[in-house]
């Protein structure tokens, strides 16, 4: 009995060494996939404004450019295009910029995103407005970059 003890032992033993020397030669986290950040792929540009088609007669698109970053910590950079709404009529606000905008890009067949599946389209205000083609997305910014931009139009791929 105490021989057989003593086997168990030397075995627990020796697979515990061959597993210590294998954790050790192992590559680390970072080394398995490539390097870690160093090999991500650089994110694909954001959608040019002329996705949006032609302005709507009072608005007139204005580039902001384009921005990129990651939306948490380990995903992959986005880029997304700030397009600015630039008013030729002084008696338009943000509001009714935004609902020129949403009013052409409905037109020409652009389909609404809504949070849930109940609500209605029409229901949701100028100001909040998110709709795609399918494969851009463009969603309502009613934040004001600058005097001659009282809202903005952010696109992004779907």
């Amino acid at each position: 009995m105490l021989i057989l003890v003593g086997l168990v032992v030397v075995g627990m033993v020796a697979t515990g060494a061959v597993g210590l020397i294998n954790a050790l030669s192992a590559p680390g986290p970072q080394e398995a996939d490539g390097g870690g950040q160093q090999s991500a792929q650089p994110p694909r540009d954001a959608p040019p404004m002329d996705a949006l088609g032609g302005a709507p007669g009072p608005v007139d698109y204005v580039d902001l450019d384009q921005e990129c970053g990651a939306l948490a910590p380990g995903q992959p950079e986005e880029c997304y295009r700030t397009v600015g709404l630039e008013v030729g009529e002084e008696d338009l606000d943000a509001a009714g910029a935004l609902e020129e905008v949403r009013g052409a890009l409905l037109d020409d067949g652009w389909q609404p995103l809504v949070p849930d599946a109940g609500t209605d389209p029409d229901d949701v205000p100028p100001e909040e407005f998110v709709l795609t083609d399918g494969t851009v997305m463009a969603m309502a910014s009613p934040v004001s970059h600058d005097d001659s931009t009282p809202a903005a139009v952010v696109l992004a791929h779907y």
